[in-house]
């Protein structure tokens, strides 16, 4: 779905981009603060994994996914969700370089083997999420004690989403998302929505429906546990990675951020 691809990229972060520590002290009551602080919290945990559910909206039936994930610092992710239909995904990501994605035919394939370019991305990685949001914090608000609310118009988005944004794939002036972050006790992530309605550009290329509406929600279910996320295939028996994943994966895991 071309509509789909270009979501992706629209909601991509930086890649590469290592958890900035936030320059002052925390202050809680500050939004922007709050939300640099929530950033670097959690990006920095040894691990962490998510649940995640979204909704895409754009013209006939929406398309839903649910899933989870396992975020390995520096930079290993594992990642198990299901779409409309059945169509059930399982990929591994070792640093911004290699991806996987489980294919019932060839084993796990590269995501370029499989046409997949935004595999692990976006909803699915919620680094990223979190990457976007703290570059974000003069758009935040306190709506309460712990939770804070962006509210992004058209020029907002283009601004944070930075180069992604010349890439020409929404008229992002005709755009606009609502965002609500809430935090833990440890000022870590704890749950995170977004409501986001997108305007296709002019010419990006196939048949474009006239606006794309994206919800999803991300929730943390745990810090510092699970170190991967084991798959299995349709007859319920664990399927192990390569031994060129593990190396991979290994050698992230070694490197200093």
């Amino acid at each position: 779905m071309k509509s789909l691809t270009l979501l992706t990229v629209a909601l991509m972060a930086c890649q590469g981009t290592p958890p900035a520590k936030p320059s002052k002290d925390l202050d809680a009551k500050d939004p922007r603060s709050l939300l640099e602080y929530v950033a670097y919290n959690t990006r920095t945990q040894k691990s962490y994994e998510t649940r995640f559910k979204a909704r895409l909206t754009t013209t006939g039936a929406p398309l839903d996914y649910e899933g989870q994930c396992v975020w390995v610092y520096p930079g290993v992710l594992f990642v198990h969700y299901t779409a409309s239909g059945g169509d059930e995904k399982m990929i591994v990501r070792a640093g911004e370089k290699e991806t996987w994605v489980w294919s019932a035919l060839a084993g796990w394939v590269t995501k370029d083997e499989i046409g997949m370019p935004g595999a692990g991305r976006g909803i699915q990685n919620p680094d990223e999420i979190l990457a976007v949001l703290s570059r974000a914090g003069e758009y935040a608000k306190l709506s309460k004690p712990g939770v804070v609310d962006l509210a992004l118009t058209g020029g907002d988005i283009e601004k944070i989403m930075k180069e992604q944004a010349n890439q020409g794939a929404f008229d992002w002036q005709s755009s606009s998302a609502k965002l609500e972050l809430a935090t833990d006790a440890g000022n870590r992530l704890q749950k995170f929505t977004c409501d986001a309605t997108l305007k296709p550009a002019p010419g990006a290329g196939g048949q474009q429906p006239s606006t794309v509406r994206y919800t999803a929600e991300v929730t943390l279910v745990g810090y510092d546990g699970a170190k991967d996320l084991k798959f299995y295939d349709e007859k319920k028996r664990e399927i192990p990675l390569t031994k060129d994943m593990t190396s991979k994966i290994e050698s992230v895991l070694k490197e200093k951020p």
